[in-house]
């Protein structure tokens, strides 16, 4: 019988924790305040937010390299989103958010800002009084130097109530992963090898290195027709998904 990768979420530990840290959160209710969720790229930080959001109520929004500076296209898609839906926003600034600022006091979801840091200190401003105005709570999720950008904002960094790195993904992880995707078996040793796939510029743990790699595992299983993973074939594995990373 073929081995397939069928592409599911599965709730790690830093999607268990996602859920805790949105949890306490939510107790600063009626007061404005920043939450930052951050790591080095590819430990699954978008996509846990993303599911977040789709099961609860709350606004997402990923940032784009179009806007440039201009606040007011960071303002048009930011009036677009679900639950906003401002469907034709006006073009100047101040109508933009004032409208936007009406939406969220009627109802102050969460917001989610994907990699603001990319961006002039003037959109964390505008975030700052939106949250400030409406209570609704701004989490912003990016990289390491997100933590850097909130700091040198002093009036932002005071408001930021809770901070979350997502840790590198376990060896538990991967054999739970591995199980829900593609059925395969793996003992602790074989997810350990996994676990530890890395390069010179990302460190072990990176899910989206384990994904590379689990293809390559159910390749080379369907290659042996065995579901059977040795440390050996789990080597072979690695060695073939991080070609080209």
């Amino acid at each position: 019988m073929e081995i397939r990768f069928t592409p599911k979420f599965v709730k790690t530990k830093n999607v268990r924790n996602t859920e805790v840290f949105m949890d306490g959160l939510d107790l600063g209710r009626g007061e404005g305040r920043f939450a930052m969720i951050w790591s080095e790229s590819g430990r699954g930080k978008t996509h846990t937010v993303e599911w977040w959001h789709a099961h609860n109520e709350s606004i997402f929004l990923r940032t784009k390299k179009v806007w440039g500076s201009s606040e007011v296209e960071f303002l048009t898609d930011l009036a677009k989103e679900p639950p906003l839906r401002i469907v034709d926003p006006p073009r100047r600034k101040a109508r933009i958010f004032a409208d936007i600022l009406d939406r969220m006091i009627a109802n102050p979801v969460p917001v989610f800002i994907d990699e603001i840091e990319r961006f002039p200190n003037s959109f964390v401003e505008i975030l700052r009084d939106l949250t400030n105005l409406s209570t609704a709570p701004v989490i912003l999720v990016g990289e390491e130097e997100l933590v850097t950008y909130m700091q040198r904002n002093r009036r932002v960094w005071t408001r930021t109530y809770r901070q979350l790195e997502f840790q590198p993904i376990t060896a538990s992880d991967v054999i739970v992963y591995t199980a829900e995707t593609t059925g395969l078996k793996l003992t602790p040793s074989v997810a350990d090898i996994i676990q530890k796939a890395r390069t010179k510029e990302i460190t072990d743990g990176n899910f989206r290195l384990v994904k590379r790699t689990l293809l390559a595992l159910v390749q080379y299983c369907n290659a042996k027709q065995t579901a059977d993973v040795t440390e050996e074939m789990a080597r072979i594995a690695v060695k073939q998904g991080l070609s080209g990373a």
